[in-house]
């Protein structure tokens, strides 16, 4: 693939990243879920092109998404926790005991959002009546469950790659081969 097609494909890459982005402000409920679908395609560039190209479809959907994008906390999840998740994802698996790597994930998962949200509400002023509002022991909770559904989506994300490799990557390559 020469440069113009990738440099094409990341642009359509961080356009659509950026509508599904928006999404989150129709659908608020979907904090986490948005920015991880979102996530998806900066995996998408990092297969069919390389990390640097990918890093660039992660940086593009963040700048924009935090411009345009009303939702903050979804945006915020986005740039600080899933966006560029895929990029650092294959470090986190080269460890050879699964256990390992999984233990290596959850510290990283866990630092990474409460960090977030640190900012979030006192550097930012965001919003987060949730965690205001609730009691001492819920916020833990919220962790453990945060940390549960993280590690389904990096499992979920490891065989959409998987299968992708499989079923789907010569399809797309027909689609970019010069004629």
């Amino acid at each position: 693939m020469n440069n113009t097609v990738k440099t094409a494909l990341g642009g359509m890459c961080i356009a659509l990243s950026t509508a599904i982005m928006l999404v989150s402000s129709v659908l608020p409920y979907f904090t986490y879920a948005i920015p991880g679908i979102a996530a998806l395609l900066v995996l998408f560039m990092q297969v069919e092109c390389n990390p640097k190209w990918a890093l660039g479809v992660y940086v593009g959907t963040s700048i924009i998404s935090a411009l345009v994008v009303p939702y903050k906390e979804a945006v915020g999840i986005y740039i600080a926790v899933l966006g560029y998740y895929p990029l650092i994802k294959p470090f986190f698996d080269k460890p050879k005991n699964k256990y390992v790597s999984l233990l290596i994930k959850a510290v990283f998962f866990t630092v990474v959002i409460v960090a977030a949200y640190w900012v979030m509400m006192f550097v930012f002023g965001i919003s987060t009546e949730l965690l205001e509002e609730s009691e001492k022991f819920f916020v833990p909770i919220l962790v453990v469950l945060g940390l549960a559904a993280f590690l389904l989506y990096d499992r979920a994300m490891t065989m959409l790659e998987i299968t992708y490799y499989r079923k789907w990557q010569r399809t797309v390559r027909k689609l970019f081969r010069r004629r």
